[in-house]
């Protein structure tokens, strides 16, 4: 629910300042009444009722889903419209949640400069999917049109090209959004980008797993003024080790930077932690490298120590303990049914060195 408590059971603004969503007693049913004589409305009442009206029995009949997510998107855009005739500088995503709270829609809303992407779902049905609609500046105006990205979740948006004189960020215009889809394993993230075509926006990149990693976050970040880059933390199941959706992984860091040919990965690398030089001991020692192993140990005698305690062999799959964070200075790690060792690890610079191990109890699970 958006806005505080005594702005919810008050009175929701509804299109464009016309008309005022009374809730009876805090109850989620709005009582419309006509329009106030600064209203920039210019619809009778009692057809926008109905309207209204026709759009909750679309969200709640199956299968009508997409109609009335346009219905919706609609509704929002004439609203939109007159708002930022009287409030030129107002928020569209404020805007935006304030309405679609206020009749009962689901929706997740991004926005950016002369740019938003709403997200509309059946608040009675999540599960049901979703439907997303872009919001844009266009040369008459905002304009509005639906987007790829059904059933996924919206994270973010970002947008160049489209606002300031010059604008800021500067490029061709267009919009990029972060969706998340959900997988077994968590949230694996999409990118979706569009170039402007005066009121149109046409297809122009697509990027998933290949590109950004298979299960994780991303959020859009700026260089100064005039660039803006996708950053991803993603990871994938690591072999020989038997990881959970929450257990510590070996996160890569990507990096993306939006230019005229759209989004190229810039930068690559992992993100040091004690569980990723664990695994990267045990990948060397299993590959019989040696110098690998070298590089993530405090001292040489461990590598020998580790031989000796045959992590070398494979045997069965490693695991975490319960509980155990990826950044700890001390872990605790299970090998097959009965082996368990504590681990370890001091900090050298921005990485972390396995500095001492020995066997230890199980805990009871």
């Amino acid at each position: 629910m958006a806005g505080s408590r005594p702005f919810a059971c008050a009175c929701l603004a509804l299109l464009a300042g016309c008309l005022v969503g009374a809730l009876s007693g805090c109850q989620r049913q709005p009582r419309f009444v006509p329009a106030s004589a600064d209203s920039a409305l210019v619809s009778p009442r009692d057809s926008l009722e109905q309207e209204v009206r026709r759009l909750r029995e679309r969200w709640d009949a199956p299968g009508q889903g997409e109609e009335a997510a346009r219905v919706t998107a609609q509704l929002l855009l004439r609203d939109l419209r007159a708002r930022l005739a009287l409030e030129p500088r107002g928020s569209w995503d404020q805007r935006a949640r304030d309405l679609l709270d206020s009749l009962d829609v689901g929706a997740e809303v991004a926005g950016a400069p002369c740019a938003m992407l709403v997200n509309l779902f059946a608040r009675s049905n999540p599960s049901a999917g979703s439907w997303p609609w872009a919001f844009w500046c266009g040369p008459g105006g905002i304009v509005a049109q639906p987007v790829e990205g059904q059933g996924a979740g919206l994270v973010s948006v970002s947008a160049r090209g489209l606002f300031g004189d010059p604008p800021v960020p500067p490029g061709p215009p267009g919009l990029a959004a972060l969706f998340a889809r959900r997988t077994g394993g968590g949230q694996q993230p999409l990118l979706m980008v569009w170039r402007v075509a005066g009121e149109r926006l046409e297809p122009a990149q697509t990027l998933g797993a290949d590109s950004l990693g298979v299960v994780g976050t991303g959020v859009f970040e700026s260089e100064g003024d005039s660039v803006v880059v996708l950053a991803t933390r993603t990871w994938r199941y690591t072999p020989r080790f038997d990881e959970c959706a929450t257990c510590p992984h070996v996160l890569r860091l990507r990096r993306f930077r939006w230019g005229p040919e759209g989004f190229r990965r810039v930068d690559e690398r992992i993100v040091p932690s004690p569980y990723v030089s664990f695994v990267q001991l045990i990948q060397a020692l299993t590959a019989g490298d040696r110098d690998a192993a070298l590089q993530v140990v405090a001292s040489p005698g461990l590598v020998e120590s580790a031989r000796r305690a045959d992590w070398a062999v494979v045997r069965g799959p490693w695991r975490v303990a319960p509980g155990s964070e990826a950044g700890a200075g001390e872990m605790v790690f299970y090998r097959g049914s009965d082996e368990a060792w504590k681990v370890r690890f001091v900090r050298r610079g921005e990485d972390w060195l396995v500095d001492s191990f020995e066997p230890t109890a199980r805990a009871i699970q």
